[in-house]
């Protein structure tokens, strides 16, 4: 091989792991492409709170992100979530269907943040096969696109609210229907996320 042909490869590696596609999960649930409004995104917040969801250029995955800009007062809440069985409709766009997943084969969540290093709080809430609500926390203590991995064993059921028809074992029972994100610090900001996907990596 001469060198221009080992040049072109080893600058062809540093462009395929330098350019955010690295930054995949081992699988892809979400990546945001297509349509992102109230019939795609199940989102809504108290009567003193507002947030919107909409697509955004700022993408690591695909083309786009999800961007949530908000405004949370105290003692409001919001939510935003995307999946199966959900008042929207249309927001079961995963790339593959909860049943067709061989969740076994995983260990974690993974999802990509754009920190702003705002010390902001985000929950990221799972729906299990019964409807329990599982939790898990990210802080904002970043900036820029971070890959943020979320072991399935360090989530916990939620002990605040759950859903009246849910069956709450304790126990997180797949498959998992749907994923919510939800702001806890009072505030108004613009977050963006992407790459929702599930690994068996835990680091």
């Amino acid at each position: 091989m001469g060198r221009g042909k080992i040049f072109f490869f080893f600058f062809s590696l540093i462009l395929f792991f330098g350019c955010g596609l690295g930054q995949e999960p081992d699988l892809l649930l979400d990546s945001f492409e297509g349509e992102i409004d109230s019939n795609t995104v199940d989102f809504g917040a108290s009567d003193n709170s507002y947030i919107s969801a909409e697509a955004s250029s700022k993408a690591l995955c695909g083309t786009q992100s999800l961007k949530l800009s908000y405004r949370l007062n105290i003692s409001g809440y919001m939510w935003t979530a995307r999946g199966y069985k959900l008042d929207a409709e249309e927001a079961g766009r995963w790339q593959i269907k909860p049943e067709e997943i061989s969740w076994e084969n995983y260990k974690a969540v993974t999802l990509a943040m754009y920190g702003q290093n705002s010390g902001a709080i985000y929950a990221f809430d799972l729906k299990d096969s019964g409807g329990e609500l599982w939790r898990y926390l990210i802080d904002d203590d970043f900036q820029g696109w971070k890959k943020i991995i979320l072991p399935f064993d360090s989530f916990f059921s939620r002990s605040d609210w759950q859903p009246e028809d849910a069956e709450v074992t304790k126990n997180l029972d797949f498959p998992v229907y749907s994923y919510q994100f939800e702001p806890l610090v009072p505030g108004e900001k613009s977050v963006y996320f992407d790459c929702i996907g599930l690994t068996a990596a835990l680091r």
